[in-house]
């Protein structure tokens, strides 16, 4: 299913091939990790990851992680686990993340990280 949903934004030009390439390079990644074990595990992380990567090179904004589910995100006891991964799939990054969309990247790692 991801990939299919991959495919549909790269041939719609909602992302690029340098996008579709980075997220493809985070789903071996994952694997390798053991974070997931099948692609279909990442769905909801690789939309996210491929449509925030998109908005990096346009003018679009998203709001920051709500403070009290940050506040969660950083209690939870795979939460440095999680940022941990973050530096290493936001280092194969084709672009710079701005600061307001890691809080939602350590959501979804943890999310995944807790479903082991």
């Amino acid at each position: 299913m991801i990939q299919e949903k991959l495919t549909i934004l790269k041939e719609n030009n909602v992302i690029t091939d340098v996008v579709y390439d980075y997220t493809q390079e985070v789903l071996s990644y994952l694997k390798d990790q053991n974070i997931v074990k099948t692609e279909d595990q990442a769905d909801v992380f690789i939309t996210h990851l491929a449509m925030a990567t998109a908005r990096q090179y346009t003018d679009e904004n998203v709001n920051s992680v709500d403070p009290l589910i940050y506040d969660e995100i950083k209690a939870n006891s795979r939460y440095e686990e999680a940022v941990h991964y973050w530096k290493n799939i936001s280092a194969l990054a084709p672009i710079t993340f701005r600061e307001n969309e890691t809080g939602y990247f350590y959501l979804h790692l943890v999310a995944l990280l807790n479903n082991e």
